[in-house]
């Protein structure tokens, strides 16, 4: 083979290496940009998907918020209107006969106990114990009231546990405007006159209910 012949051989096959590679970087070239584009899809899809899921989120969150402070609304007033009408049932015994004395007492203990599952189901813990305490001081002086019924002698520590009762009753109020936001609460340590500023303003002033003996039969 002469010199001439060799380098053009040696030309040709380059030109073969070269036309393989340029062609392989041409094949491949599609499926790099395949790859990019799946790639991009799949993250943007992820990012999507994560957006989606956040929201979702947020909605369910929103929706069972919602759904708990409406129920509070309910229940709270369920609540604190049977209990004071178990306090009244009790309070007032004496003005009915001892049957009818004895159903208004158990029909307001239901409403009062099937209401207080429920406050401890939707309550923060500052009104779920409030409440508790408040249930329970009724639910002893109406077992003290139905024990009394048809008798003329009040039951041991009947004038503590009505007055009691009623601090409770405040207290609890308290708890569910502090959980729903509401400023301020209800001082019972001073006196409080419902005329000041009128003309019969110091002539019907109320003491602090829990030191101040009440006629049988008036509810605080």
């Amino acid at each position: 083979m002469t010199g001439a012949t060799a380098i053009t051989s040696e030309r040709i096959g380059m030109t073969g290496l070269d036309g393989g590679v340029l062609a392989a970087s041409a094949a491949e070239s599609p499926l790099v940009i395949a790859a990019i584009g799946l790639i991009g899809s799949l993250i943007g899809g992820g990012i999507a998907a994560t957006v989606s899921l956040v929201i979702a989120k947020q909605a369910r969150d929103e929706a069972r918020t919602e759904w708990i402070r409406n129920n509070r609304r309910d229940i709270y007033d369920r609540f604190l209107t049977s209990a004071q009408e178990l306090l009244i049932a009790c309070v007032n015994h004496r003005e009915l006969s001892p049957k009818e004395a004895e159903s208004a007492i158990k029909q307001a203990d239901l409403k009062l106990f099937s209401a207080h599952v429920v406050v401890q189901t939707v309550a923060d813990r500052g009104v779920a114990d409030a409440a508790r305490t408040h249930a329970y001081r009724l639910m002893r002086l109406e077992q003290l009231t139905l024990d009394a019924l048809g008798s003329n002698i009040a039951p041991r520590n009947y004038s503590k546990i009505a007055p009691l009762s009623r601090e409770s009753r405040h207290a609890t109020i308290d708890a569910i405007r502090k959980e729903l936001g509401l400023t301020d609460s209800i001082d019972l340590a001073s006196g409080f006159d419902p005329f000041a500023g009128t003309e019969l303003e110091g002539q019907y002033p109320v003491r602090p209910y829990a030191r101040q003996p009440r006629p049988q039969g008036v509810p605080g």
